[in-house]
């Protein structure tokens, strides 16, 4: 996959087409463009490694069952193609009038890296205008037959996707009024729940927690259905609020008390649903959780009621709640159309060092910080929050992961023991000082399932 050819024929002075640049996504998306130029045709794109494998279609797609047309394979495109519409200036390369025909997502029927080397591609097609089984076949490069068949019974047993960049919410101060839907903020671990004749549960860093929630595994089973969900696993304490701290004490004793919080599906049926309106995914889940197991609940929300919803949080003594703009698509992004409006301050920190005393042996404080850029700063010292078994675990944990000097751009902590920086720390706290400190800052919990260099500081210093 190359966007060389792409690159070359274009001078991005005079055609406003987007520059060749691969992506990393794959949301199986297919395009259809209707060109005006020397001649009338249509291209087909296909969403494959971070480009769009590209055919010239010159009489369009087939409608008609065992109908064959030829199709061109061309250069690949970028990604950001699959939107552009507008005119290709004349004395460009591909000069014309360019709009969208159609698009949706595929399917294949089997590997596309396999079909491009063997010259065969198979395929489902779900989009507005074309719906449906079609194959493309190499006759001699660079000419292809795109043909469409009699839909087989669409028994898909496999997920679109196998991994997948989870959707973030940035953090504001600010309750928006009008066009989200608003949901509890609960406090647990981020699972991506891929349902299939296995289930696999996978954290935001694509790590596999599926041994330690069985009981959740097996719920999971029970749909029947191929399928990837999105939410929280959480446990809840007596007052029926998610607790992060009973949620790794029940996984260090082997307890089972563990609820999977879903508030977004991402494929059914093997089809890639990223691409859909967020309330068009709350319907599909609502038709899929019926008569659901007790430990999988689905998330509920209300619409336009922020601040109705962050009061009833703050009196309940809930983390926070979660806007989400209600035509937002899942584009794996931290942007605007996710939000989370926390009632106190709390964050993730990376540990890199520690402090022991008199009092306590094994562990008196730990030395927190956050990644800028690339470098590691310091943001103070966390002492208290430390159950003693938690002190005691701790200690034997930090005693792997010792280093000679601080992991710290600056810190002048003294008797300090540094660490390597690779344990992520949740911490709650008032604020942060002008001197970029936190007061107050108590510790909740590690957090196993976040990258340290993806922790950024979240909060301005006030």
């Amino acid at each position: 996959m190359s966007l060389a050819k792409y690159n070359k024929k274009r001078n991005f002075n005079y055609t406003n087409e987007p520059q060749g640049l691969k992506k990393k996504e794959d949301k199986q998306r297919f395009v259809i463009q209707h060109h005006f130029a020397r001649k009338e045709h249509y291209d087909f794109r296909l969403e494959y490694l971070g480009v769009l494998i590209s055919f010239a279609v010159p009489k369009g797609l087939p409608k008609k069952t065992n109908e064959k047309r030829l199709a061109v394979h061309v250069e690949d495109h970028p990604i950001d193609y699959i939107n552009f519409e507008g005119i290709i200036p004349s004395g460009n390369y591909g000069a014309g009038s360019v709009s969208v025909f159609d698009k949706g997502t595929y399917e294949p029927v089997y590997s596309i890296k396999a079909g491009l080397k063997k010259g065969h591609l198979k395929f489902y097609l779900y989009g507005t205008k074309y719906n449906g089984l079609y194959s493309l076949i190499k006759t001699d490069e660079p000419n292809w037959l795109i043909m469409k068949h009699k839909s087989e019974k669409n028994t898909c047993k496999h997920n679109p996707f196998s991994t997948c960049k989870i959707k973030l919410a940035k953090l504001t101060s600010t309750i928006p009024s009008k066009g989200y839907a608003f949901e509890i903020k609960y406090d647990g671990y981020r699972i991506l729940a891929f349902c299939e004749s296995q289930i696999k549960l996978k954290t935001r860093n694509n790590l596999d927690y599926s041994n330690k929630f069985p009981g959740i595994v097996e719920s999971l089973k029970s749909f029947s259905k191929t399928m990837i969900l999105d939410g929280e696993l959480v446990s809840f304490d007596n007052n029926g609020r998610s607790d992060f701290s009973l949620l790794t004490d029940n996984i260090k004793n082997g307890k089972d008390n563990f609820t999977y919080v879903v508030f977004d599906i991402l494929a059914l049926d093997g089809k890639d649903l990223r691409n859909r309106t967020l309330l068009e995914r709350k319907k599909i889940l609502e038709e899929v959780f019926k008569g659901t197991p007790k430990n999988v609940i689905l998330s509920s929300y209300v619409i336009d009621k922020g601040k109705e919803s962050f009061k009833l949080a703050e009196k309940l003594n809930l983390e926070g709640i979660i806007a989400k703009k209600v035509d937002s698509e899942y584009n794996g992004e931290r942007d605007e159309d996710w939000l989370k409006i926390k009632c106190f301050k709390r964050q993730e920190f990376v540990i890199g060092g520690y402090l022991f005393s008199e009092r306590n042996k094994d562990l008196s404080a730990i030395l927190v910080g956050y990644y800028k850029g690339d470098k590691l700063i310091y943001i103070g010292k966390v002492g208290t929050g430390f159950k003693e078994n938690i002190r005691i675990e701790l200690a034997k944990i930090f005693k792997t992961k010792k280093r000679k000097t601080s992991p710290f751009i600056e810190c002048d902590v003294k008797n300090a023991v540094f660490l390597k920086p690779v344990l992520v720390a949740e911490i709650q706290f008032s604020e942060i000082t002008k001197n970029n400190l936190l007061r107050h800052p108590s510790f909740i919990g590690l957090r196993q399932d976040k990258d340290p260099k993806s922790v950024k500081l979240e909060y301005e210093r006030n």
